[in-house]
């Protein structure tokens, strides 16, 4: 059995290379269409808005904004996935710019009417600074009146549900997770194992921040976002002790 052990997860093109199959599976890209429904209806999205998809992935949400009419662009750093993406849009005959940047130095001024973070694409970081740094790059990057919308696991949903161990099967082979909260429930530890079907076995360490409702307020407030919402779906459900995600709306 061979055996391959990654450094710095976020920075690592492999890794999401590997993990593409488990992170956009066929089910989650069919449901990107019922995620822009309820996007729109939670951020009052009118026809011809233009929008940022920040950490765009494969550019599922950009590719769904763009048939809809909008004017799209979607920021990623990792390379493989920027190519799916621009390849989809050609394929569809979809103008979308697709730019490769990292989060932490792109922005564009008074640009854009929507941006979104969405399936925990925040909270990389090890220095909590450069999270508030995004967000101020968000906050810059929206006209007056625009609105950001933030989807993850709250700490509050996570503290409810967690498990310290799992594990999945996929076509490709087998995911095995460990999970511990650190820092006094400010950052998740986890260890991934993913083992292919031929024995190659890749390790990852991913750690990264996690936010209640209320420090996740206190963080857009602090930048200058107004009118901060929470809600515990992106069906617009209570954030309360039955929520299933922290989903965040703030405007500028």
């Amino acid at each position: 059995m061979s055996e391959k052990t990654s450094t710095n997860w976020f920075e690592d093109d492999e890794m999401w290379e590997i993990m593409e199959p488990v992170m956009f599976t066929e089910a989650r890209i069919a449901f990107t269409t019922n995620e822009v429904d309820a996007i729109k209806s939670l951020c009052h999205v009118t026809p011809h808005e233009s929008v940022l998809d920040l950490c765009c992935g494969i550019g599922r949400h950009s590719l769904e904004f763009a048939r809809r009419g909008h004017k799209v662009v979607g920021v990623d750093r990792t390379i493989k996935y920027l190519e799916k993406a621009r390849k989809s849009a050609a394929d569809e005959d979809l103008n979308i710019e697709f730019v490769l940047d990292d989060m932490r130095t792109f922005y564009r001024k008074n640009s854009f009417d929507l941006v979104l973070s969405m399936f925990t694409s925040f909270s990389y970081f090890e220095d909590h600074e450069e999270q508030i740094l995004v967000l101020r790059n968000i906050y810059t990057s929206l006209r007056a009146g625009g609105r950001f919308i933030f989807e993850s696991m709250g700490k509050e949903v996570l503290a409810r549900i967690f498990t310290r161990h799992s594990w999945s099967e996929w076509p490709q082979g087998f995911m095995l997770e460990e999970r511990e909260a650190i820092d006094n429930w400010s950052r998740m530890y986890n260890k991934w194992i993913f083992i292919e079907r031929d024995g190659t076995v890749h390790r990852w360490d991913v750690i990264h921040w996690i936010y209640s409702g209320a420090e996740i307020r206190s963080m857009l407030e602090s930048v200058g976002f107004s009118d901060v919402k929470i809600y515990g779906g992106l069906d617009g459900r209570a954030y309360d002790n039955e929520a299933e995600r922290l989903v965040v709306v703030a405007t500028k």
